[in-house]
């Protein structure tokens, strides 16, 4: 039951219905034992600069933040961590104790945990990113950050040169127009094919996965359902890292930012298989 005492935590995006965020940090919370609620926040993209300042007026803890928004809230907050800063993404919001809003990514750390858990050797192997969102951002610094070189192909061809541009300074990093005939050891899908807006379709045709050896896709199903990527990637014999996977951890990782306090990742998890 929520109370004047309660302490709020937002999610911002559009849409926000499909999310099962509020489901899996729900969880987490109880499992704590924390008077706090998990809140969606459907806001329109002229909105988003006064969606955050009103954070403060309400005396939120923070926020969650969702496509496609990431990199618009990173613009918009009082300060960025050093890795929100290098990706240009933001997917926490922190509220500080004076009212200034610090803006963190958990995106990047949550796929390169995924793929270690996985399959260790994968980590720190040439990648693809599929997409050029504040999601794909994220993923493309972790994996430079791990020693990765990493190949950017997105429907909009100047969106991808211009994510490589911006992180040619954390190392190998370049856009490819297309997809290559070959795809290298780790794939990595930044898109929402495949998830809530579009469940049949998938970024790669199955028959292309035959030299990847791992998996890690972005996109979820509302039903925890595997994803057509998903699908096709374990029927292959590939190592594969969901949707949900990356949610619980970049979830934990935002959770632990905001209440000091190390989530169940059991509860998170079993909240998602409901």
């Amino acid at each position: 039951m929520t109370t004047a005492a309660t302490r709020l935590i937002g999610l911002i995006g559009d849409p926000v219905s499909h999310s099962l965020s509020p489901r899996m940090q729900t969880a987490a919370l109880a499992a704590a034992g924390l008077d706090w609620a998990y809140v969606p926040l459907r806001v329109d993209p002229d909105r988003v600069a006064d969606a955050l300042r009103g954070l403060v007026a309400l005396s939120f803890v923070g926020a969650n933040v969702t496509i496609p928004y990431k990199e618009t809230v990173a613009r918009c907050v009082d300060e960025l961590t050093p890795i929100a800063r290098a990706c240009g993404s933001v997917n926490t919001v922190v509220v500080r104790d004076d009212g200034s809003l610090l803006g963190d990514s958990t995106d990047g750390a949550a796929v390169i945990d995924g793929i270690a858990a996985a399959l260790p050797a994968a980590v720190g192997e040439p990648a693809l990113v599929l997409g050029a969102g504040g999601a794909a951002r994220a993923a493309v610094a972790a994996l430079l950050g791990s020693g990765a070189s990493v190949r950017v192909h997105a429907r909009r061809d100047e969106a991808a040169v211009a994510l490589a541009r911006d992180l040619a300074a954390l190392g190998d990093v370049a856009a490819v127009a297309a997809l290559p005939s070959t795809l290298p050891p780790v794939l990595v899908n930044a898109t929402p094919l495949g998830g809530a807006r579009a469940l049949m379709e998938s970024p790669v045709a199955a028959d292309l996965l035959g030299d990847v050896l791992v998996v890690c896709d972005l996109a979820y199903r509302p039903d925890a359902s595997p994803t057509v990527l998903c699908a096709a990637a374990g029927a292959a014999g590939v190592a594969v890292v969901d949707g949900l996977e990356v949610l619980v951890r970049q979830g934990a990782l935002a959770f632990e930012r905001w209440t000091g306090v190390v989530p169940s990742l059991a509860a998170m998890r079993g909240a998602l298989a409901r």
